[in-house]
């Protein structure tokens, strides 16, 4: 569940998500969302919860869960002439599953 400040929910383990991950980052919890400003063109949208990964044609993003309680997931849209719109998201009520 994505609110206003936060993001809470079940992250499954996955044993092997190398089709998508190398190395020790190819298993663990991992959270899948999509973003988009609605009827606006040409925006970026750009996902960091280590390194900023910018959002493709569809919005969909995937990103691997490392520790809920440090980090955060921010979110930036931006579109050239105006200010970019930032949101920061706490993780911390996520309760990730165990192998």
């Amino acid at each position: 569940m994505v609110g206003d400040d936060a993001i809470t929910g079940t992250l499954k383990y996955v044993d092997d998500y190398s089709s998508a991950f190398s190395g020790d980052e190819a298993s663990g919890n991992f959270i899948a969302l999509h973003a988009e400003v609605p009827d606006v063109d040409d925006v970026t949208i750009t996902i960091t919860i280590t390194n900023p990964s910018t959002l493709d044609e569809d919005g969909c993003y995937v990103g691997r869960i490392a520790d809920k309680d440090s980090q955060t997931i921010t979110v930036v849209a931006s579109k050239d002439g105006y200010d970019d719109v930032t949101k920061v998201y706490d993780l911390s009520g996520l309760t990730c599953a165990s192998e």
